[in-house]
């Protein structure tokens, strides 16, 4: 709210030991991981994260003065590994974040999918808890038997560029009999949607032609085939050349007839280092790692980019919500300006109404008598009321220009004439809901405040183009 913006110069001293701590916090961050974390922070906390008058970037967005819809960029990468069984997977998460979370070996142990991202300290997350810490997967739940088949395994481990990644390792793909306990193709493809980039692993030994493979990345390559890169893995397997040549012409025919990217198609052979090769083997398992790193640099630009354009969108909200008061303001005025007009033509007409009644009543028998009687002689010092009197009394049948019924007849039109006043005022009469001094004040704190914000991100910019500088 606009008062705790402006409350924030009182809270410069709590601040600033907010800030020590978070220096603290970032110091063993890669500059990558310091932009990412920040973006994230101003989409969900603000300029100074936890200090009184910090407002997140989508808190602004969502009140109900301005009533849009942003959603915070995430600030890790998502990498999903697929492949067929047995294509060493789980071995390379190994290998990428120098610790051994996965399971490895001949026997068919992913059965479902492992998530596997950095923290403070090891743990493990099951099911329910997985969708907790991933809310943008939480549609992955209604795979049926998929949720005791999911797992986070949290490393502290630093390696590469491990913190910026969440590595997700996808159950081994076989065809024949076995059954998994979830639509396994469904389910790799719902989750294509939230990842940034796909590695296929083909295992050189007999399983690089699994019919279940080839079929999940044919669906991968309806929508996602930017996201999908490709890789003979275990090559060390094969020592011979011309062996190799072989496996990659069966894989490459294969996917010929499944890829949409197939102009930029490659199929590099990678496999885990090791020192007693007797024949050097080509190797661009570093290439992964540029995969990966690559991506990373692509988040980086697009959350940089969105966060631009969610800010640019805030202050044009911002900008037709103080349009839309005025014009509601104006509207308002001219609707109580009309209605005030029928308000006082309504009350005319009932006047007139009442008077018609009052002629009406006093043109009845008892009445004329009584006034005759009474009134008149009554009233004979009085020659303004007397006069007055006379007028309400009959005249002979030339009332209502001799018109029989006359006066009932004026009643009905007056009866109905308010009637419609009444209903064109009430329709006319309505109001428009207006910002009060609150309200614009309110906006104006966060129009100042996203310019604060669009500052920091062009800062983050500077830092961004002084890594790649910096690593070129």
């Amino acid at each position: 709210s606009s008062e705790h913006l402006l409350i924030r110069a009182s809270t410069m001293g709590k601040d600033k030991k907010r800030e020590a701590k978070n220096t603290t916090d970032t110091l063993g961050m890669s500059s990558t991981e310091r932009i990412l974390k920040r973006i994230h922070e101003l989409y969900e906390k603000g300029l100074n994260p936890g200090s009184d008058g910090s407002v997140g970037l989508l808190s602004i967005a969502a009140d109900p003065l301005l009533g849009l819809n942003i959603y915070k960029p995430r600030k890790k990468v998502n990498v999903m590994l697929i492949g067929n069984h047995s294509a060493g997977k789980s071995s390379f998460i190994n290998w990428y974040i120098g610790e051994s979370v996965q399971t490895t070996g001949v026997a068919i142990e992913t059965r479902g999918f492992t998530f596997v991202t950095s923290g403070r300290k090891r743990d493990t997350l099951k099911g329910d808890a997985t969708f907790a810490f991933y809310d943008h997967i939480n549609g992955l739940s209604k795979f049926k038997g998929i949720s005791e088949n999911v797992f986070t395994e949290i490393s502290t481990s630093k390696d590469r560029n491990f913190s910026c990644v969440d590595l997700v390792d996808s159950p081994g793909l076989v065809d024949g009999e076995m059954e998994y306990p979830f639509d396994v193709t469904e389910s790799i493809v719902f989750l294509a949607d939230h990842v940034d980039l796909i590695l296929c692993f083909f295992d050189p030994i007999g399983q690089a032609l699994c019919k279940r493979t080839m079929r999940t990345i044919e669906r991968l390559n309806e929508h996602h085939a930017e996201k999908l890169a490709y890789y003979m893995s275990k090559a060390d397997q094969v020592e011979k050349e011309h062996d190799r040549q072989r496996v990659l012409i069966q894989i490459t025919q294969n996917l010929a007839g499944r890829i949409k990217n197939s102009h930029a198609f490659k199929l590099p052979t990678i496999y885990l280092p090791r020192d007693d090769l007797a024949v050097p083997i080509p190797n661009a398992l570093e290439e992964v790692c540029d995969d990966i790193d690559k991506a990373i640099r692509l988040t980086v630009q697009k959350n940089l980019t969105t966060m631009r354009d969610d800010c640019d969108a805030i202050v044009a909200e911002i900008a037709n919500a103080r349009e839309l008061n005025g014009r509601r303001r104006r509207d308002n005025a001219s609707a109580t300006a009309k209605g005030w007009a029928l308000m006082v033509f309504g009350w005319t007409v009932l006047a007139t109404l009442f008077y018609v009644a009052v002629l009406e009543a006093c043109a009845t028998k008892p009445v004329t008598t009584a006034l005759r009687t009474h009134a008149l002689p009554a009233l004979a010092t009085q020659p303004v009321f007397m006069d007055l009197v006379e007028g309400l009394l009959p005249d002979g049948g030339r009332r209502w220009f001799g018109v029989e019924h006359g006066g009932a007849i004026a009643m009905g039109v007056l009866a109905v004439t308010f009637l419609i006043i009444q209903f064109v005022k009430s329709r006319v009469w309505k109001l428009s809901p207006t910002m009060t001094k609150k309200d614009a004040k309110r906006l104006a704190g966060y129009e100042t405040y996203v310019k604060e914000v669009k500052a920091v991100r062009e800062e983050l910019y500077k830092e961004y183009f002084k890594q790649i500088h910096d690593n070129a």
